[in-house]
């Protein structure tokens, strides 16, 4: 054999040893899921605390080399909802949820898609010596906090498409920026979130000052402020106080001695305050604080021995 004969099948030879190899990596696959993540059934942004949960991406490879490094990228875009300018969106008819989804656990790293400014985190899998491996991963969500104008109602925004591209190559580093490799087919989930009627109170005591005698009536005025979940119907009642009495029978006490007044939703007085029904305050909520003001006279009466004189009235706001 001559030495352009012994030339040429030295290169058939390798080109048929890369020829294997390439069938032989070929072979190797894996497969995704997401599941889907759920901030909750009863979600309260009156409070304006953040709420925080997981989803959990899972792998399984096979059909590759054993001890192959695979670097698994998973690209998550804005799901269905257009997201804001730094958070995601869920959808609940026309009103919206803000929330975020994060690498880390401290939720301060965002978990997004190749090609931006946040690409995704790079998952690294050794395969065993069957050629294989399984494991997964956290996605952390944060529902963000300070969202009250938020109706109460169920939220969504679904990942899928475009939306969700997890690629994966054999490879030494670790770039998820730039979306190479091989496709591991479609993945979808869901971003889910229900929020409540909640509503929050807080009041203004009714101070009637300081008299040398009751011969006419003395005015003051306090407040019941509400913030309620939009559209979320309320009625705010008082009850009867330490003397359990009629909305104009209540008595402030010092002792056994008493002083009567009453408390009415209307300046004119005309309205009394109380538990029942057609004597409660009624609204809906807007998301923000809504002032009630409660107006209060003690009538002329007999005066009684000097001191102070005190009483508890008990609010409780029905939604």
């Amino acid at each position: 054999m001559s030495m352009s004969q012994k030339a040429v099948m030295a290169i058939l030879a390798a080109l048929v040893i890369m020829l294997l190899a390439a069938e032989r990596a070929s072979a190797q696959t894996c497969g995704f899921t997401i599941s889907n993540m759920n901030f909750g059934s009863d979600v309260d942004t009156i409070s304006g605390g953040a709420v925080d949960t997981t989803a959990t991406l899972a792998y399984n490879c096979s059909g590759g080399d054993a001890s192959a490094r695979v670097l698994i990228c998973p690209s998550l875009g804005e799901g269905s909802v257009t997201a804001a300018a730094n958070a995601r969106r869920m959808a609940g008819g026309s009103s919206h949820l803000l929330y975020q989804l994060y690498q880390n656990s401290e939720r301060s790293v965002i978990w997004g898609s190749s090609g931006t400014a946040s690409p995704p985190p790079p998952i690294v899998a050794i395969l065993d010596g069957n050629g294989a491996a399984s494991d997964s991963r956290a996605i952390y969500g944060r529902l963000f906090g300070g969202q009250s104008t938020a109706e109460a109602t169920a939220y969504t925004s679904s990942f899928s498409g475009i939306d969700v591209d997890i690629r994966y190559r054999v490879t030494d580093d670790n770039d998820c920026s730039g979306g190479l490799g091989t496709s591991g087919g479609a993945v979808s989930f869901s971003v889910n979130a229900t929020v409540a009627e909640k509503c929050l109170v807080s009041t203004v005591p009714v101070n009637f000052g300081s008299h040398s005698t009751l011969s006419t009536n003395i005015d003051a005025s306090g407040s019941v402020s509400v913030t309620c979940t939009p559209a979320t119907s309320y009625a705010i009642r008082l009850n009867g106080g330490n003397a359990a009495a009629g909305p104009t029978a209540r008595k402030m006490f010092k002792g056994l001695e008493t002083i009567t007044y009453g408390l009415y939703r209307n300046s004119e007085h005309s309205q009394p305050w109380g538990d029942t029904e057609g004597t409660t305050m009624t609204g809906t909520g807007s998301g923000g604080v809504q002032a009630h003001t409660v107006y209060g006279r003690v009538a002329p009466q007999a005066t009684p021995p000097v001191g102070t004189y005190t009483d508890t009235v008990i609010v409780v706001v029905d939604y």
